[in-house]
Order: C-alpha cells, then sequence, then structure tokens
C-alpha cells in the first residue's frame, strides 16, 4: 500500500513538472547558453557511481569472516565480498532568485554485493539494499548568466527501501554437512535520507547542459527487530548478523553525472 502511495505521489509530481514545463518559454532554446539565472527551470537524469560504506556494510564482513566457500573438491577460497553503489533518476530544480534554486529529485538507490574469489572463479552477486527515494532541498550557484557554474545542494528526503541481509552467503555459505545460513534475512521499511550534491555544470547552445560530480547518500535502515540469521561455519567469530542491532546506516560517495535542458519561466 505504501509502495502505490509513493508511486502514485512520483507521478503527479512528474505530470505537475510536465505542465510547468509545457507552459515555459522555449524561444531561449535558440539562443546561445546564459547559463543559471532567475526563472530558469532545468530538468535532467542523472547516474552515480561509488562505494558505500557504514555499519551495515561492516555488519556483512564481520558476519563472514573467517569464513570459506568450496569451489571443487582441491580447492576452498575465503568468503569475501565487495560491494558497489548505484543511483540512477530525475531532477527538477527551479530558481526563483539569482544564486538560488528549489531542486527535486526522483532517485533508485541500490547496494550491489559481490563474491571476491579472483577472475579464473565464478562470482556471485546480490542486493544488499534496494529503494525508491524522494529528495528536496535549496541549490546554492557560484555563477549567474555564465557558461560553466558550480553548485552545492543539501537534501533530505523519504525512502521505501528493501534490506537482504548476507544476500549472497544466504545462497551459496554451507558447512562441511550441507548446511546453509538460516534465519530470516530481509526487511522491508521506510525511512528518511538526506545527503548533499557538489557538481560542475557547463551549459551549451540549444538549452542543453553536462554536469559532473560527486554525491554523498545516507541511507537509514529501520529493520524494526534483529535479524536472527546464523553463520552456518563454527569457525566463524559471530553467528549473530549485526549484533541484535534494530537499525544501521549506509554511507555512499560517488560519483554523479547529470544531463538535461535549462529553460526559462
Amino acid at each position: 500500500m505504501t509502495r502505490s502511495l509513493f508511486k502514485t505521489a512520483i507521478a503527479v509530481l512528474l505530470v505537475l513538472t510536465a505542465t510547468v514545463t509545457y507552459a515555459a518559454d522555449f524561444d531561449e532554446l535558440d539562443k546561445p547558453p546564459e547559463g543559471a539565472h532567475r526563472g530558469q527551470m532545468l530538468l535532467g537524469a542523472f547516474i552515480s557511481i561509488g562505494m558505500p560504506f557504514g555499519n551495515c556494510i561492516d555488519a556483512e564482513h564481520s558476519f563472514l569472516k573467517n569464513s570459506y566457500h568450496r569451489l571443487n573438491d582441491e580447492t576452498a577460497k575465503a568468503f569475501e565480498v565487495s560491494h558497489l553503489f548505484f543511483g540512477i533518476g530525475l531532477t527538477f530544480e527551479y530558481m526563483p532568485f539569482d544564486h538560488v534554486g528549489a531542486k527535486v529529485r526522483f532517485k533508485h538507490n541500490s547496494v550491489v554485493q559481490k563474491t571476491n574469489f579472483g577472475a579464473q572463479y565464478e562470482n556471485w552477486r546480490g542486493y544488499l539494499y534496494k529503494d525508491l527515494s524522494f529528495y528536496l532541498g535549496p541549490s546554492f550557484h557560484v555563477t549567474t548568466r555564465k557558461r560553466w557554474d558550480f553548485t552545492f545542494t543539501p537534501m533530505i528526503g523519504y525512502a521505501i527501501a528493501t534490506y537482504h541481509a548476507a544476500p549472497v552467503a544466504g545462497k551459496i555459505l554451507v558447512d562441511d554437512a550441507g548446511i546453509g545460513v538460516s534465519g530470516e534475512n530481509e526487511r522491508s521499511f521506510s525511512a528518511l535520507t538526506y545527503g548533499a550534491e557538489l557538481n560542475c555544470t557547463i551549459y551549451f547552445s540549444g538549452g542543453l547542459f553536462v554536469s559532473l560530480g560527486c554525491d554523498w547518500t545516507r541511507l537509514n535502515c529501520a529493520f524494526g527487530k534483529p535479524f536472527d540469521i546464523a553463520n552456518p561455519q563454527p569457525q566463524s567469530s559471530s553467528n549473530v548478523y549485526f549484533d541484535g542491532a534494530t537499525s544501521g546506516t549506509i554511507d555512499a560517495i560517488a560519483f554523479i553525472l547529470s544531463a538535461g535542458y535549462a529553460f526559462s519561466n
């Protein structure tokens, strides 16, 4: 029910954005780029790729410490994993004043986990975290009516998320008797999320802009109750995931690439 309401809200906001866009004056698209200025709107899409960290990532490594996976009768490898953060979405900004805008961002965040058995062996992947999120915040521009610009945007938002603890280990980690990971390892929840974005934007003729920069995202994970999953291998350092915690965090520092169109109201 919550996901349906969230998707409906996104659809309504996209329709409102399209309505504002339709009413805009597009004569400036045939002129040389004017950069950011009062009355301008910026509509675009973005993708971000980076590295996640935080106590949720630490919990994954702790849970798998000293574990192994037998690849064949002669070879066993330490069960080690790495993580990568991905973000993709749409962004809209309106500038009521020179140097200051209001930005809205719709985003899908995900954290992918991958085993590190080496290129010569099969590796497995799984999603540790996935969400649909909405962000809002002020955007501060360094320049006015120039072909280049630097912007800083602190943002706060709301995410509907799914967290899958030990997603790869839950599929393939077993002990010598073939017994695997036990217990419930998936939670769905909603929580506040926030972050900041720093971009360098270049404006081109025809209204096109391209931004390169970095962003930081804090993903708050509200599990509601502790995970009860257990590592089946007795030599592992801990058989309880996350030490009984009911919440955790994932921070992600990522490279972000955005592209879109700028037009005036």
